[in-house]
């Protein structure tokens, strides 16, 4: 039996990434899918069109739709809606935003009131929780947080939808980024709000079957080299290279501190306080330091920095996350880079060791620095390779940063799938 085509709405943030996730989860369970795709931004609508042309795009503001022309049947089976954060974005260091870059939740409403619509996911920051009225200079006044959310989510049960929340962090669903987003679901009649359950762990535990949470590094192009931190025609702020000494002495540790480089054998790291290695009269000489992130925006201090082997912090929609890498500069043999703590090896009748230390000079030690580019941001919520984000970087960027991680998404839309055929 012909299984009938899903009739879908997306009204979608930047890339798209719900409805890749859609797309994806749909053809998992053998499904077609009718979308229509709402953006007022020209730009996001180019790369949703390049990448699902078989979708019907509409290049218009909500406020400005009919929802009954854009549906003539009345009927859909999904609503997604990514409305615009109408209070405060951490992201946005806590300032109220002045931009109304998408629709405001309010109006869904409409779009609930004059179609008959099985299903309601709206996506948003964590912080709509705290939804209220803003006082004269535009700050949420303390003691009526969450006020307008409550009132809201009554709206939606006044139209006779079941609705329930919950804040999910995409790295559960196997997408490379911790980002943190609140889902609302809305349902009508007898059918169940169901949340997907979570495949991925931070702290790898095959026994409860779950796999490990994808880290940063996955995401990284490493054919693409940074440039040094010493020889810049422009030098790099002070507060950016205190962070990257924040990063430095988080992530290297012991590397951190003074060291004696071995130019040759083939020995471990290791201190000062222990002997040094036998050292042969050849070999190569070169260390890396393992490359860590960190994040010049709107973020606490300790999260700043992490290491590549963990999910990347949430994109948000300018270039703000940036790779160091260290590289210790090749000699020749095959030696080992030691640290200050551990004795010198064996010496021999030629210079063989150097002193390094952790300042900034022209020196062998080199620390590269660069910012992520928009083809590895856009895998952090899971887009894929050949996915097409167009415009310029910072277009590019803005359109990532403002996307549904794909997986998430999936695993929602799944969800919603499976509980249509079991009715």
């Amino acid at each position: 039996m012909m299984k009938q085509p899903l009739t879908v709405v997306d009204m979608f943030a930047g890339a798209g990434g719900e409805s890749t996730g859609i797309y994806q989860a749909a053809e998992c369970l053998g499904y077609s899918i009718n979308l229509t795709a709402i953006n007022h931004w020209e730009r996001a609508i180019e790369t949703h069109s390049a990448n699902h042309p078989s979708a019907e795009h509409l290049c218009e503001s909500i406020q400005q739709l009919d929802p009954i022309k854009v549906i003539p049947e009345g009927k859909v089976n999904l609503l997604w809606a990514s409305p615009e954060c109408t209070h405060h974005s951490i992201a946005r260091g806590g300032r109220p935003r002045s931009d109304q870059s998408r629709p405001s939740a309010w109006l869904i409403l409409k779009w609930l009131s004059e179609l008959y619509i099985d299903r309601v996911i709206i996506e948003n920051v964590p912080e709509f929780l705290s939804w209220g009225p803003l006082d004269s200079i535009g700050k949420p006044i303390q003691n009526q947080k969450g006020k307008t959310f409550r009132a809201f989510i009554t709206s939606l049960r006044s139209l006779g939808y079941k609705v329930d929340w919950k804040i999910l962090t995409a790295a559960d669903y196997g997408d490379p980024t911790t980002r943190r987003r609140l889902f609302i679901q809305a349902v009508k009649g007898r059918k169940k709000i169901t949340w997907p359950q979570i495949t991925h762990i931070d702290g790898y535990s095959n026994l409860l079957g779950y796999q490990p949470w994808k880290p940063a590094k996955d995401i990284i192009d490493w054919s693409i080299s940074g440039t040094s931190i010493f020889d810049r025609k422009r030098p790099l702020a002070a507060a950016t290279l205190n962070r990257i000494a924040v990063g430095i002495e988080k992530y290297w540790k012991d590397y951190a501190k003074p060291f004696l480089a071995v130019l040759y054998g083939s020995n471990d790291v290791r201190s000062l306080d222990l002997p040094l290695p036998t050292v042969t009269t050849s070999g190569n000489h070169h260390a890396l330091v393992e490359p860590f992130l960190f994040n010049i925006g709107h973020y606490s201090a300790n999260d700043r920095t992490r290491s590549i082997y963990e999910p990347l912090s949430t994109v948000v929609t300018k270039a703000e996350h940036c790779l160091v890498e260290p590289l210790l500069v090749e000699y020749y043999g095959n030696g080992s880079v030691i640290p200050t703590s551990a004795p010198v090896p064996t010496v021999t009748t030629k210079d063989r060791f150097a002193l390094m230390e952790g300042s900034f000079g022209k020196t062998k030690l080199d620390i590269r620095f660069r910012m992520l580019k928009p083809h590895e941001l856009a895998r952090a919520p899971g887009f894929p390779d050949d996915y097409q984000i167009l415009g310029t970087v910072t277009e590019q960027t803005k359109q990532i940063g403002n996307a549904v991680p794909v997986n998430l998404a999936k695993a929602l839309s799944k969800n919603t799938i499976l509980e249509r055929i079991s009715q």
